[in-house]
């Protein structure tokens, strides 16, 4: 018994997907009985970036300590009983930075750059 976290689809508007980036292929299923609210999560751009776009997006979703997955099975965990067999997908719809997102001009600010990701999860058990 376990949590077994499907992987992130990702429905960034085409502006948001780099060039050349392959959408990850996630099994997702339609009989959830759990939609989270929508979450804002913070990945560390130090942690994730990459000198190749596609990679850093690749990074930002699967970065094992910082990543959207690793962030939403961690929620899952807290929030559920994992004990029982419990199924999990997330959809990433925007990312921004915590420096952009604003439209302020604080990128002169001492606080460390990070990717903004908003994300819905959907739980089910069995």
């Amino acid at each position: 018994m376990a949590l077994t976290h499907n992987g992130t689809v990702v429905q960034l508007p085409t502006s948001r997907v780099p060039s050349g980036y392959t959408l990850p292929i996630v099994s997702t299923f339609t009989d959830w009985e759990y939609e989270s609210n929508v979450r804002t999560l913070s990945v560390l751009k130090s942690t994730v970036e990459d000198s190749d776009r596609e990679t850093t997006l690749a990074n930002i979703i699967g970065n094992a300590t910082i990543g959207i997955d690793k962030q939403v099975e961690d929620l899952i965990s807290s929030e559920f009983d994992t004990s029982a067999t419990v199924e999990s997908y997330a959809v990433l719809t925007m990312i921004d930075s915590n420096q952009a997102a604003s439209g302020e001009n604080d990128f002169f600010t001492d606080t460390a750059m990070s990717y903004n990701c908003i994300v819905k999860f959907y739980v089910k058990s069995s």
